[in-house]
């Protein structure tokens, strides 16, 4: 198969700051660690705005720590003032350094409306005290 069914479009370069970490340890369904966002940016052609509060991720570490499963909710107020929230799962491989996500959107904003119908993938890397992702809109 020389073709892939679907194309990727730039969306975005998302850096999101760490803020507070909370380690939960072993709960009554398995470990996890809470991280807050600190703050961060969506910068692209067709989305460009900031991460603000409230926002974390929601983690699931394996037993031996070098994988994690993913669970963020992020609000993006844009330049231009409309409030978007994002949502995405996925994985960090911490033995890699890399974070693979699955965004989804919603908003109200008309502007936007076009986000509310798209599926976007991005891949992630540990720079200092942030993580920063190319996302992509799948098409």
């Amino acid at each position: 198969m020389t073709d892939l069914p679907f194309e990727l479009i730039p969306l975005a370069t998302v850096r999101v700051e760490r803020g507070d970490i909370h380690r939960m340890g072993q709960t009554a369904f398995h470990r996890r660690v809470i991280g807050g966002i600190a703050e961060g940016r969506w910068e692209g052609e067709r989305i460009s705005g900031d991460i603000v509060p409230p926002g974390g991720d929601w983690a699931i570490p394996s037993g031996d720590g070098t994988i994690m499963l993913l669970e963020v909710r992020q609000v993006v107020r844009t330049d231009d003032g409309a409030l978007i929230y994002v949502t995405y799962t996925g994985r960090a491989d911490r033995g890699r350094g890399t974070y693979t996500v699955a965004p989804t959107f919603e908003t109200d904003d008309e502007r936007y409306s076009w986000l509310n119908s798209i599926q976007a993938v991005g891949q992630g890397r540990n720079d200092g005290d942030a993580i920063v992702y190319e996302m992509f809109e799948v098409r």
